[in-house]
């Protein structure tokens, strides 16, 4: 039987530097934790579709993670809601995303709401000395993500649907 998969949503401004990055570290980290249920997918609330994501961010994840497959979008009701857990960059990105979908705003925090946590400081038109910075933040905060995922209800609200779904077409 196939592992379920539980689909952590990042968001960022224009998703080409910050939420590429984090969802591509959760990736990794995810699977050196042997966590091979979690999926990573990410989003910016003003995002121009189909973008690339920059080179500085290309280059700040270089030999840990590649974002040669990403192209820039737009966050949207259809991302949010299939999204087990959406993290904002910052508090601001999680507040607008609350206050656009509010029936999700149960499952919405930013990295600022974790133990330890900031927002995480947008390097875009900065020196590639930011965006080494950024990723070093993330990789800070990744880990304290996936040891919080439970506190967030994440494991269960899947089960509770998989569980769900199973019994109704057993029955």
């Amino acid at each position: 039987m196939r592992t379920p998969l539980i689909t952590v949503l990042f968001v960022c401004t224009g998703n080409i530097c910050r939420s590429p990055m984090a969802a591509a570290l959760f990736e990794v980290f995810a699977r050196h934790a042997g966590r091979e249920d979690l999926h990573a997918e990410s989003a910016g609330i003003s995002a121009q579709e189909g973008l690339f994501a920059t080179v500085e961010a290309h280059r700040a994840l270089d030999g840990v993670a590649s974002l040669v497959s990403h192209r820039a979008r737009r966050v949207d009701a259809a991302l949010v809601q299939r999204a087990d857990l959406v993290v904002g960059l910052t508090h601001d990105h999680a507040r607008f995303l609350r206050a656009a979908y509010p029936s999700a705003a149960s499952r919405i925090i930013s990295f600022a709401d974790l133990p330890g946590g900031a927002s995480v400081r947008d390097p875009y038109l900065l020196e590639q000395s930011d965006y080494d910075q950024t990723r070093r933040h993330l990789e800070r905060l990744i880990p304290v993500l996936l040891e919080e995922l439970d506190r967030y209800g994440v494991r269960g609200r899947r089960k509770r649907i998989r569980g769900e779904g199973e019994r109704k077409s057993s029955a």
